[in-house]
This record gives C-alpha cells, sequence and structure tokens, in this order.
C-alpha cells in the first residue's frame, strides 16, 4: 500500500486549494464550486460529510483521477513543479433500509514549488502531499441523517534550498496520522436539505524537515530556535444547504478552517480561513451540467519585513508555500453511459493572483494561478 501512495505523491504541486486543501473531492462536488455537506452525490460524499452516503440506494464504485495544472512565477521565474495527477477511490454499499457503509482513499491536500537551478530563489524546493483513507459509517431514518468516518492520513513532506554554497534540507520525510468526521444533515421536505460536517485535527510528524530549513536562520539569530517538525492538518467544522428545483439544484456551503491553531501552521502565522461555496447544477435523463464558484481568503499574514523575523516568515510562506489563491470558477458535466455505468468531468480555474514582500532574499513577487481537471468513471451495481 506504501508503494502506491509513493506513486501517487511522486510529484511536487500546488493544487487547487483553500490553503493547502483541495476545494471539493470528487468530480460532481470540485464542478460544483466544492460543495457537498448538504447535497448527495453517491460514494463522493465519504468524507465531503460522511452522513450523506446514508441515502444511498446501491452499491457505488467511483475510480477518477485530477490533473492538476499549477502555475507559479517567483520574480519573473517559473516553478517547474507545474503538472501531477492524483488518483482517487470512492465506494458505498447500501446495507439496509437504514444503514450505509463507504471507504475512499484520495489525494486531499498538497502544495509545493521548484526552483532547483535558479541562485536567486535559493534553488528552492518544497513538496507537502496528503492522502487520506476513509471507512465510513451512515445511518438515515425520518429525514435525518448522521455519519462517522475515522480517517487515517498519510503525508509527505520535503524542504530544500541552499544557503550561500551550503545545501540545506536531509530529503522528504513521510508519517501517518488519525483524526475523525462526523456529520449530520436534516430533509426539511423534499426540495431543501440542510448539513453539519466537523472535521477533527490531524497531528503530523515530519522529521528533520521544518527543524533543519529553520536552523540556519538561529544561527544568525533571526529566529530564537529551531521551528518544532510538527505540521498538523487543521480541524474544521462547516454547513450547508441543497434546494432542488424542478431539474435544478441550488447548493451552498461554508466552512471555518482553523489554520491559526494547527501546529506548524501557527508558527508560520497563518490564519484561519473562512470558504463559501455556491454550486448550480442541472439534471435531466441521466446526465448533468454544473457551475460553482468557491471563495476563500489568503490564510498566510503578511508580514512588514522591516525585521529580519517577518522577512524569514514572508520567505518561508510566499516563496516556499505560496498557498494565495482566493477565488475559483468552477464547471463539469457527466452522463450514463450504459444503465450502470457513468462518467463524470470537471475542470476548476483560479485565476492569477500576484504578492509582493519583503523577505530574507530582498523583495519578492509572487505570482500563481491553478488548473484542473478530473474525470471519473462511476459505477452502479
Amino acid at each position: 500500500m506504501k508503494k502506491l501512495i509513493l506513486v501517487a505523491l511522486s510529484a511536487s504541486v500546488l493544487l487547487a486549494t483553500n490553503g493547502d486543501n483541495l476545494i471539493g473531492l470528487g468530480a460532481k462536488s470540485r464542478a460544483m464550486g466544492g460543495v457537498g455537506i448538504a447535497t448527495y452525490f453517491g460514494a463522493e460524499n465519504v468524507l465531503v460529510n460522511p452522513a450523506m452516503i446514508a441515502k444511498s440506494k446501491n452499491t457505488q464504485m467511483d475510480f477518477g483521477a485530477t490533473l492538476f495544472m499549477p502555475t507559479v512565477q517567483a520574480n519573473g521565474t517559473d516553478s517547474d513543479a507545474d503538472m501531477s495527477i492524483m488518483p482517487e477511490v470512492f465506494s458505498s454499499v447500501k446495507i439496509d433500509e437504514n444503514w450505509a457503509f463507504g471507504i475512499g482513499m484520495f489525494g486531499a491536500a498538497g502544495m509545493g514549488v521548484d526552483y532547483r537551478g535558479t541562485a536567486s530563489l535559493m534553488d528552492a524546493r518544497t513538496n507537502l502531499m496528503l492522502m487520506k483513507f476513509a471507512p465510513t459509517i451512515a445511518y438515515h431514518a425520518d429525514g435525518i441523517c448522521v455519519g462517522f468516518a475515522p480517517v487515517i492520513q498519510y503525508g509527505s513532506l520535503d524542504i530544500a534550498y541552499k544557503n550561500g554554497l551550503t545545501q540545506v534540507g536531509s530529503g522528504s520525510s513521510d508519517h501517518f496520522g488519525v483524526g475523525f468526521a462526523f456529520g449530520f444533515s436534516y430533509d426539511v421536505n423534499q426540495d431543501l436539505t440542510l448539513g453539519l460536517v466537523y472535521k477533527s485535527k490531524i497531528g503530523m510528524t515530519y522529521k528533520n524537515t521544518l527543524s533543519i530549513a529553520s536552523a540556519p536562520f538561529v544561527t544568525l539569530g533571526i529566529f530564537p530556535s529551531t521551528f518544532s517538525d510538527d505540521l498538523a492538518q487543521p480541524a474544521e467544522y462547516g454547513l450547508g444547504l441543497s434546494y432542488d428545483f424542478n431539474k435544478l439544484n441550488f447548493s451552498f456551503d461554508y466552512k471555518k478552517i482553523k489554520w491559526g491553531s494547527a501546529d506548524g501552521y501557527k508558527d508560520f502565522g497563518w490564519k484561519d480561513q473562512n470558504v463559501y461555496a455556491l454550486g448550480v447544477k442541472y439534471e435531466n435523463d441521466g446526465t448533468w451540467y454544473s457551475v460553482g464558484y468557491n471563495h476563500a481568503t489568503n490564510p498566510l499574514t503578511k508580514y512588514p519585513g522591516t525585521t529580519p523575523q517577518g522577512a524569514a516568515l514572508n520567505m518561508f510562506n510566499y516563496l516556499m508555500f505560496p498557498a494565495t489563491s482566493e477565488d475559483h470558477f468552477t464547471t463539469g458535466a457527466g452522463t450514463n453511459l450504459t444503465k450502470n455505468i457513468a462518467l463524470d468531468f470537471s475542470f476548476v480555474y483560479s485565476p492569477s493572483k500576484t504578492e509582493t514582500v519583503n523577505t530574507t532574499i530582498g523583495s519578492l513577487s509572487v505570482k500563481h494561478a491553478e488548473s484542473s481537471a478530473e474525470i471519473t468513471l462511476r459505477y452502479d451495481f
């Protein structure tokens, strides 16, 4: 299994993200701006809101892959981390009238850059990738669904750069962490559904990464001590609503991502994010079309850069982990190929955004845009 995970995480990328989290999981969710807390998509709901799989009517298997195409540029130099493929597998099984079981394995977060060969950018290379495995159980009765998913997370982190002629970094480090997701939904009537979800923080420790990367700044007296190697995925909570009108569905989600209290991210000054997602879908005779929008403010603190510590933190945040995307525009479509097989597609575009900060290597202008395409084959039986 670990070899499979390493293949899936082999390239460094900056994904279509809120911070470093994907805006949505699965083609239908991403096509509608990342919604899914109150919107039933089938097996895709495993982690978005585990309660929703209780609405399963049969057994479903989804096999998909997403092609990420980020464009990150620092002071006019393009990062070579510009393409990656991320696989995903979802399944849901209706056990009886009330109970359903689901399972998912998917890439859920990631970011990174590659400026090797550019001395003015310290030959910096970073790569954070996360994959989650989530068995899920859900119960449905009288319009109420509840669901629970223990989450096993695999992560890999690599940070490397040159401090003058000295190479800093000891290679990638990986770790397994454990958390959970809890979901709830309520059908107000046959057209309106409300949903709630909570996802716990998942502690992760990447030995000899952040501590080694920050050590030269301790030697220079910029930081009082090295950073911890802890880099937890933050807790988050959200609510959503889904409304059906004839052949249209209107969905809205709100999420709060707690970067400001997550180990590691809080040391770099990341701020909590409010995430707003809106999607509209038209469906008729087994074919659907959708558009969506997702917005979350940049979680990175922009330090004044007038102090050595502020300049160093700006360098780590904006050169090495520039998760600055705020707006995402999405679309997608899908159709039944046969009675049991369907094909779904989504496309996400985040327009170019430029941030300029003062760092330890001088003024840094970072330009960031993203696009991704996902295709999923769904089998019902």
